[in-house]
């Protein structure tokens, strides 16, 4: 397979009336074997989290380069293994930017693929989805309770609070999974819900692509929870206005977000929180579809 990937992240019009600055960030990249797409949603109540959350997508970008150069590509061990990366990278950081812990309370979530698959990692909220190349998608939304999500930074010491802010058992039920599929007519399913333990949602909640769906797979997508924060715009509309891609050259998912936001603005007043999301396209390697023709 080669893998082409693409961002975008912009302000949403509550930081703009606050005259705050944006605290969503995207990265994306992609070379040799191996792509990745991450995003980061800042805490509004936090503290500098504009620099918390692009030291996360950085701190993760740089954990998932590690982990692609030690193990060739082979995800097997990846959540693991990038989140160890990930913790020692953030730890390092901070004190070295004099930042505080609220200035990293931010959230994560990132698609990694390799030539034997891949897979989708979310640390906190926000929104994961696969389109498929008949046009199908199949999108999931994940929401804590109280809108308290968790944060990658909390492993520094901050869990026993997260949890007692939670209720205190970490076994109890406290982050939703809401799983849509918009077939390729248009149509939507109804959403399928399944709940998730305190305990699950600090470890991260992963989704493994296997390999033999790759063929089958566009673009894969991650997105934070402001997409499902546009005013008179329904979530999963959203999800599939901005995976309609006019043209997969270049910038694609820049130019289709800046787009479906002008478009989706003539209904209201856009984005209400800050948006952003990446992007991983799949395209055949021609010579493997020679092989295999």
């Amino acid at each position: 397979m080669k893998f082409f990937t693409d961002h975008y992240f912009q302000i949403g019009q509550a930081h703009i009336g606050k005259g705050q600055p944006c605290q969503d960030h995207a990265l994306s990249r992609s070379g040799g074997q191996v792509a990745c797409a991450i995003v980061s949603d800042g805490c509004s109540t936090g503290g500098n989290t504009d620099a918390g959350a692009r030291i996360i997508t950085f701190g993760t970008l740089q954990a998932i380069r590690d982990h692609a150069k030690a193990s060739g590509g082979e995800l097997g061990t990846a959540p693991i293994s990038i989140g160890a990366r990930q913790q020692q990278l953030i730890g390092i950081s901070r004190p070295l930017l004099g930042l505080e812990s609220n200035d990293l309370y931010a959230t994560c979530a990132y698609v990694y693929l390799g030539q034997k698959g891949g897979l989708f990692h979310v640390q906190g909220d926000g929104v994961i989805a696969c389109k498929y190349w008949d046009g199908a998608i199949v999108m999931r939304r994940y929401d804590w309770d109280n809108n308290t999500p968790f944060y990658p930074s909390y492993e520094g010491g901050d869990i026993p609070s997260f949890v007692k802010a939670h209720g205190g058992d970490p076994a109890a039920l406290r982050l939703t999974e809401s799983t849509v599929v918009r077939n390729a007519a248009g149509e939507y399913s109804e959403a399928a819900t399944t709940r998730y333990t305190i305990e699950q949602g600090i470890a991260g909640l992963s989704l493994e692509i296997p390999f033999d769906q790759l063929s089958q797979i566009e673009f894969l997508a991650v997105f934070s929870d402001g997409v499902t924060q546009i005013e008179n715009v329904d979530w999963r509309h959203a999800v599939a206005s901005f995976l309609d891609f006019k043209s997969k050259a270049g910038e694609f998912a820049k130019r289709r977000m800046i787009s479906g936001i002008k478009e989706m603005q003539k209904l209201g007043k856009g984005p209400l929180d800050d948006i952003s999301y990446a992007v991983v396209r799949l395209e055949a390697d021609a010579a493997e579809t020679e092989k295999t023709s």
